[in-house]
């Protein structure tokens, strides 16, 4: 009997305990959900508000570069802070602001023309997300309009109005109207009363150093397949050859035409033929007048209008006021909002929203934790309002969630692809293999091309992946680029992308020339003829001649049987379209060399549709890791020791103050100086110019330089 009663008694105690850590337990979740809903409240743009993107500004790229740095607003107000920005962030951005209740007009300030954009492909993704606001009061079923439009009327919807504002559009830092081009695509474009605007057309330039290098006694021996491949002509032309000049031609007429149609389309121009674009060419500069006369702006305001517009709205006295004071010029009876939120404050939105969101899933996870330990306190949970298995969430929600357990993978593919490029994206490609959840990969490529090697590299990791892998080109996918881009099952690139570039060459310099002219004799003791061939005071002999043209033949005809494979067809048909030859988007998907038009917004909804149950989390590789994570592992690299840990943490912190206001990026002319400089001052160097190279043909110079300026601070 005694043994029962103290069954009893611990049974009751224990029943007890456990309702009150129950009750404890639901207390706090319940606390922290209150909380929760009070921070969502926070992070929300109550208020009607305009988002003004800050173009006048803006560095558009692929991705950032990711350092160890401080922030730069210490040193700089937002209003005069470049800020760097990458085009599928701004694109999101856009995007999500078109969905956004409360964000009720778009404001696009290009100034006096600060925009630096990565290319004519990130362009056209800009316009595409910015055709989607236009389309905002409509359920737009795929988000880039690169192709037919899938669109479904929301009820009680009403466009939202997009203004575009520039003090001048004549900057002579962004060639070919880019920051005009992006403008039109708003609803309304306003340029300063006396700003300018300069549709002047395209142009290309190269340099060519055959004469420079003939003074100083260098010579440089080619060795290339296809006719096409004008990279080293950099070094052997002192001017375009036929070919170069027809495929350069090609790609600047290409360019002018989209230019033109973009305008005449939205613009509204009727009987723009190519008569009168020969005349506006000719003519030059446009004054604010003669654009507004021509259609070409549709407001021509003495100030920026945009703190008026936001009086306007104050009340009915403040409306009738500035509508005296600007006519119907500024289209004052759409603009509703009332104050304006900034590119970067919009995005702290967003991210507080995510934040919000994953602290709701874990409070979720936590529920659910106690549920499945007691039905008692499940059906308390559900007397509570949180009825298993959605509890704090929503079913609608829950139910998409669910769906988002699977992964799509986008893989970032930037810049000369060389030894250290392929490390990072066959790193990448080996953990993405290894993860159940992810259903897809999409390869975003933005390369001239480069090392074979390296390019062979990442392509047979490609091919390895039990995923399926769809390839998205962004401004350039050329050459190398293309040679990974063949062990895609689809290609998407845009119209202006530039890629193609089948072709591979070497380049054997000799500097014993120089040599002579200076007095240097260099002697050399070699087992074997081809022992030298590295040596940059080497003259060239036949079989080292008769190798190196080997290579470049072997190279060659595997590119082409990759191609051949990869897009069904014969080897005589890839011969036509290779020989070193580029393509821009729109031509390569007629010739055959890429499946479809569209970013890689489009080239995800691809994926979404056909690899996964449609909802899909997205995920970018190469992992990028923070500030925080970067001192972690320095700390790790010292093993401890505090005091090289602060010296190395502050060389960085100096480099990276050093380097304000520097470009990331060398312009043409400035890398090309730095190889010849570096040629000529370290000879050592002039070995890793040879090698089997892929590079793209357009922009010559560029391409094979930066691959060389990234080859030579490798051995430095």
């Amino acid at each position: 009997m005694r043994v029962r009663h103290v069954l009893r008694q611990v049974r009751r105690v224990s029943t007890t305990a456990f309702a009150l850590v129950g009750l404890g337990a639901t207390a706090y979740i319940t606390y922290e959900y209150n909380e929760l809903k009070k921070a969502e409240k926070k992070a929300e743009t109550t208020e009607k508000a305009v988002l003004v993107l800050p173009f006048d500004r803006m560095q558009l790229r692929e991705t950032k570069k990711r350092s160890f740095s401080f922030d730069r607003s210490w040193f700089s107000s937002e209003d005069d802070e470049i800020v760097q920005v990458e085009v599928q962030e701004l694109v999101k951005v856009i995007h999500a602001a078109a969905q956004d209740p409360n964000i009720v007009a778009l404001y696009g300030n290009f100034g006096e023309g600060g925009f630096s954009s990565g290319g004519w492909a990130h362009i056209e993704e800009i316009r595409n997300a910015l055709k989607v606001w236009r389309e905002s009061h409509r359920i737009h079923l795929n988000p880039n309009l690169s192709h037919d439009k899938v669109l479904v009327r929301r009820s009680n919807g009403s466009p939202k109005p997009s203004f575009a504002y520039a003090d001048t559009f004549s900057s002579p830092n962004e060639k070919g109207n880019k920051d005009y081009i992006v403008a039109c695509a708003f609803s309304h474009v306003h340029m300063q009363k006396n700003g300018e605007l300069q549709l002047f057309g395209v142009s290309a330039s190269n340099p060519f150093f055959r004469s420079f290098m003939e003074k100083y006694g260098i010579k440089a021996h080619v060795f290339k397949h296809g006719k096409y491949k004008n990279a080293p002509n950099l070094f052997t032309e002192t001017e375009y050859t036929r070919e170069h000049r027809q495929n350069v031609q090609s790609l600047v007429d290409q360019f002018d035409k989209n230019e033109r149609d973009i305008i005449v389309n939205d613009r509204n121009f009727k009987g723009y033929d190519p008569m009168v674009w020969n005349m506006i060419r000719k003519h030059g500069t446009f004054t604010g007048l003669q654009s507004k006369k021509l259609g070409l702006v549709d407001y021509l305001p003495v100030l920026d209008p945009l703190n008026d517009l936001l009086e306007s709205n104050k009340d009915d006295e403040s409306k009738t006021a500035i509508k005296g004071k600007w006519g119907n010029g500024t289209d004052v009876e759409r603009f509703q909002a009332v104050k304006k939120i900034s590119f970067a404050d919009y995005k702290s939105v967003l991210a507080k929203r995510e934040k919000m969101k994953s602290r709701k899933w874990k409070i979720n996870s936590g529920l659910k934790k106690l549920a499945e330990g007691s039905t008692a306190f499940e059906s308390l949970l559900a007397v509570l309002g949180y009825p298993a298995p959605y509890y704090n969430i929503n079913q609608e929600e829950f139910s998409a969630a669910k769906q988002k357990e699977e992964k799509i993978a986008v893989v970032h593919v930037e810049g000369s692809i060389n030894e250290s490029l392929a490390r990072k994206t066959v790193s990448s490609l080996r953990k993405i293999k290894d993860d159940p959840k992810v259903k897809a990969v999409v390869l975003r490529i933005e390369s001239p091309g480069g090392s074979v090697v390296s390019s062979e590299r990442i392509l047979q990791q490609c091919k390895d992946l039990p995923q399926p892998v769809v390839c998205s080109m962004a401004n350039v996918c050329a050459s190398g680029g293309y040679y990974i881009a063949t062990g895609c099952s689809r290609i998407f690139a845009l119209p202006t992308t530039v890629t193609g570039s089948i072709g591979v060459f070497a380049v054997k310099f000799d500097f014993s020339g120089l040599g002579e002219k200076y007095g240097i004799s260099v002697d050399h003791i070699t087992t074997g003829p081809h022992a030298a061939t590295y040596n940059a005071f080497h003259p060239l002999n036949k079989l080292v001649k008769r190798n190196l043209s080997q290579n470049v033949d072997r190279t060659y005809e595997h590119f082409k049987s990759l191609v051949a494979e990869s897009r069904g067809l014969d080897m005589s048909e890839v011969e036509s379209l290779a020989q070193g030859r580029v393509w821009t988007g729109f031509e390569a998907k007629e010739n055959g060399l890429v499946d479809e038009l569209g970013g890689l917004e489009r080239a995800i909804a691809f994926v979404q549709r056909n690899y996964t149950e449609g909802e899909a989390d997205v995920e970018r590789w190469p992992k990028t890791e923070n500030t925080l994570e970067q001192v972690k592992k320095l700390i790790k690299s010292t093993k401890g020791d505090m005091l090289a840990s602060f010296k190395l943490i502050g060389d960085m912190f100096q480099t990276d103050v050093k380097n304000l206001g520097k470009p990331s990026v060398m312009n043409e002319y400035d890398s090309t100086k730095y190889l010849v400089q570096t040629i000529l001052e370290n000879p050592k160097s002039a070995q890793i110019l040879y090698s089997a190279n892929v590079l793209l043909t357009m922009d010559e110079s560029t391409a094979l330089s930066q691959h060389v300026v990234e080859s030579i601070k490798q051995i430095q």
